[in-house]
């Protein structure tokens, strides 16, 4: 056989077998490795007494593959090089419908000792265009898998942005804490999908509408979390005033949520000891942080609602609007930024 003729021989069995891409490549390697072509051999069988077989591996072991002993008494194995164009094929050009199968594969080498015959008698010219064409015949045939980051759709965690970055201080025509008010609204109603969470003005007074807090979230007729909302630092002179809500979320048994701004270091542990929740800018971001993109556009979505639908405030709608288109494409830009350099590497 030459050249021509084990590459058609090959191309023919490949979708049958497609180990047998690695297998030629790794006896074309063996060849090249022990410098067949300046030894003038007929056949394998004359390769053979030149580099004898070993029928045992170095651990003692039935030798299932082909492991020849070189002329200074040291072996060497087939499996070594099939490892090597396996990786080739499937780790550095992702082709992972070759298959990863090197001990089944390297011990199918009897198989084709016809090739062996060939090879064996090949210049180092004919192995190597050889070894080239079966090379680009399989990055050819098979499909690359390689993961594309550019063909994924990410959205925006536009909430997280917005806690980060959005004024809450109240802008010309917008009632005062109505931004927060709406932000705690859209964390509260992403982070618990089960309960009814209900909401209205601002200074619409909850103990008038016999509610709790500024936001409740209800399990069927059980109060489940009540948040009081307050755009400022919360200090120690503010707690006594909090007092009335953290007896009335705990005779409901509900987790009472103090949502502000920030919170004085003295503040804090006299809340707990209310049995209210501190929970500020930083205690959100930080649990928003772990949130999947489905939960930070339920948010953002319900902050809409809030401020169009509750609110009815169209200057704090309009700024809201502005602020989450010229983010998202901010944070498209950024990301575009910096997967190109990845993808051209």
């Amino acid at each position: 056989m030459n050249p021509d003729e084990v590459f058609s021989d090959f191309q023919r069995g490949f979708f049958g077998r497609k180990f047998t891409a690695g297998l030629l490549v790794s006896f074309i390697d063996l060849m090249s490795e022990l410098e067949t072509p300046k030894l003038g051999i007929a056949d394998f069988d004359g390769f053979l007494k030149l580099f004898p077989r070993q029928l045992k591996t170095s651990a003692g072991k039935r030798a299932n593959t082909l492991i020849v002993e070189k002329e200074d008494g040291k072996t060497i194995s087939l499996r070594k090089f099939y490892n090597s164009i396996e990786k080739f094929y499937r780790a550095e050009h992702k082709r992972f419908d070759y298959p990863s199968a090197a001990p089944h594969a390297t011990q199918a080498w009897a198989d084709y000792k016809t090739w062996l015959d060939a090879l064996v008698t090949f210049s180092e010219e004919q192995l190597g265009e050889l070894r080239g064409r079966v090379n680009q015949f399989v990055l050819d045939t098979l499909k690359s898998q390689e993961f594309d980051p550019t063909s994924v759709k990410v959205e925006p965690p536009l909430f997280r942005i917005l806690l980060e970055k959005f004024e809450m201080t109240a802008q010309k025509g917008e009632p005062t804490g109505a931004s927060f008010q709406g932000i705690v609204f859209g964390f509260l109603r992403a982070d618990n999908p089960h309960l009814q969470i209900e909401i209205d003005k601002v200074r619409t007074g909850s103990k008038r509408l016999q509610r709790i807090g500024d936001v409740d979230g209800w399990e069927g007729e059980r109060l489940a979390i009540s948040a009081e909302v307050k755009q400022y630092e919360i200090n120690t002179e503010s707690i006594d005033d909090l007092a009335d809500f953290a007896n009335r979320t705990g005779q409901r048994g509900a987790l009472g949520v103090i949502a502000a701004l920030s919170f004085s270091e003295e503040a804090k542990p006299l809340l707990e000891n209310m049995g209210l929740i501190a929970l500020d800018k930083e205690g959100m971001l930080k649990i928003v942080e772990l949130w999947d993109p489905v939960k930070q556009r339920t948010a953002v979505s319900s902050f809409i609602y809030y401020a169009t639908h509750v609110e009815k405030n169209s200057s704090l709608s309009a700024r809201l609007n502005i602020f989450l288109e010229a983010s998202a494409s901010e944070w498209a830009e950024q990301r575009q930024a910096a997967i190109l350099p990845q993808s051209e590497s």
